[in-house]
């Protein structure tokens, strides 16, 4: 079985414009997806080590460019 969060993760990454659109409406407004995004999964992966994991609440970060 595929734990829920590597789903989610996925379901952000596959439908990224419309998770922002659905969720963040205003952030999405301000965003020209014309200039593309990226997902910066190791750069998170070197942050996270550096936090305590009680208080980790992100899962994804994205560079919009």
């Amino acid at each position: 079985m595929i734990p829920r969060d590597t789903l989610w993760k996925g379901a952000i990454e596959d439908f990224f414009e419309n998770f922002l659109h659905f969720f963040y409406p205003k952030l999405y407004k301000e965003i020209d997806f014309s200039k593309g995004f990226m997902f910066l999964d190791k750069e998170f992966e070197q942050i996270r080590m550096d936090v305590d994991a009680e208080k980790r609440y992100a899962d994804k970060l994205v560079k919009v460019l």
